[in-house]
């Protein structure tokens, strides 16, 4: 009996043992997420107007939040920032971010695949995608059950200018010559140079952004093709937006998804510095536009839409974009230190502010970029659904193994094995073990 009030001992004591430690791991990370979500949440100021928010008979409003979001991540046109929003509302929300298995992108040049996500036995049961991604939609259904799907562009002149300049196209390709001149030697064969060379980020180099939202090169000569692939887009997403209207295009997302004023707050991400700006002449801009007719074709349909969506947001829109710049201004100013500069080791090309030292704790999420946010999520993410539970697996067998021991151990204590004599037995005999208790 003291041996078996013992084990109990040790049984009860191991089990409460477990559970605090699983206890102490849930507490840690439900802290951290809380934090950082009501941190985010804290000091924003109200929206200003409640009829802005109202629904409108020819807005195409939703009647609560959107929490199902694909955001087709175009390059050099603001998606950055749009990024980051989207993320930090996933984190904010407690929601399920799609994320690449390896980096932070899913492929610059594949069209999309739903095995390219990291999944364990999670697919369909996600919320967001927000890294880049080459618009696939069979595929990216697959991934998250009727979401809303947005993206962003940008007129086509300053988003080439931007992408060769930011992915040093010229240096790749190995044109000599200075910085404003790059570019324009470029044009002035890019054909040559894209069939020919094979250089760093080259499927940016035309037609860009209809690239990433899901047509071929081989077919941005094929005018049926690419009006084809316009109506599409503009049949299959919910909200186009457009870099040269960033503010109004947040707005306009805003009310359409139902959210809320800081949800949508944002500090600029990835603005290029001076330095690697190259100047643009009409002439050059002509070249562009020719070179690109397709990315052209996509960003006049779009811009059309845009002012349409604007004139059926209702009476209040200008009213709430000056409101969303006046906000967007406080934050700034709330959070950085614009006297500052700091140039992060993973890219020197972009202009980085520094927080002032008494900025608010919602300052340090505000100025995390899409690789912080998709990082920190996936682990996060790995940790519930591999390392949790194999912390309590390994819990659990550490436990099982005391237990074996301690009974092993019991066992010993009470029964001891009989040397038997086993001369006399036949070769037919089995020898049998016999157990007698021993004498305490």
């Amino acid at each position: 009996m003291l041996i078996v009030s013992r084990m109990a001992i040790s049984l009860r004591n191991t089990v409460i043992g477990v559970l605090i430690v699983a206890c102490i791991l849930l507490a840690t990370l439900q802290t951290t997420d809380i934090g950082n979500r009501s941190s985010n949440r804290r000091n924003v100021n109200p929206e200003p107007s409640t009829s802005s928010s109202a629904a409108s008979t020819s807005f195409s409003q939703c009647t609560q939040p959107v929490h199902k979001l694909i955001f087709i991540k175009t390059h050099k046109t603001g998606s950055s920032t749009i990024a980051t929003t989207l993320a930090r509302y996933a984190d904010e929300k407690g929601l399920k971010l799609a994320t690449p298995i390896w980096t932070h992108i899913f492929h610059e040049t594949n069209s999309f695949s739903h095995n390219m996500v990291l999944s364990f036995g999670d697919m369909g049961h996600f919320d967001i995608l927000t890294s880049h991604a080459r618009y696939n939609r069979k595929e990216m259904d697959m991934v998250i059950s009727n979401p809303k799907y947005i993206t962003i562009i940008r007129n086509p002149v300053k988003q080439l200018e931007s992408a060769y300049s930011y992915y040093s196209m010229a240096k790749h390709i190995g044109i000599q010559t200075d910085g404003d001149h790059e570019l324009q030697a470029f044009l002035k064969q890019p054909r040559y140079y894209f069939d020919n060379y094979d250089y760093f980020m080259k499927v940016q180099s035309w037609n860009g952004q209809i690239f990433d939202l899901g047509l071929e090169h081989a077919d941005h000569l094929n005018q049926t093709l690419v009006r084809r692939k316009i109506q599409q887009i503009d049949a299959e997403f919910d909200l186009v937006m457009i870099n040269e209207y960033f503010d109004e295009s947040l707005v306009l997302l805003r009310k359409q998804f139902y959210w809320d004023w800081e949800d949508i707050v944002y500090i600029s991400k990835g603005v290029r510095k001076t330095t690697l700006r190259h100047k643009i002449t009409p002439e050059l801009a002509a070249k562009i536009q020719q070179w690109n007719s397709a990315d052209v074709q996509l960003y006049d349909h779009f811009n059309r839409t845009f002012w349409g969506k604007v004139a059926q947001y209702g009476p209040n829109f200008n009213k709430d974009v000056l409101y969303f710049k006046e906000l967007r201004e406080e934050i700034t100013s709330r959070c950085l230190d614009m006297n500052s500069h700091s140039n992060p080791a993973y890219d020197k090309r972009v202009e980085n502010h520094k927080l002032k030292p008494n900025a608010p704790n919602y300052c340090k999420n505000m100025i995390s970029g899409t690789m912080q946010y998709v990082n920190w999520m996936k682990f996060m993410y790995v940790f519930h659904r591999v390392l949790l539970p194999l912390t309590l697996v390994c819990l659990g067998c550490v436990f099982m193994l005391f237990l074996y021991r301690r009974f092993r151990r019991g066992n010993g204590d009470q029964y001891r094995l009989l040397d038997l004599d086993t001369t006399d037995l036949g070769s037919d005999k089995t020898v049998v073990p016999i157990y007698s208790k021993q004498n305490n």
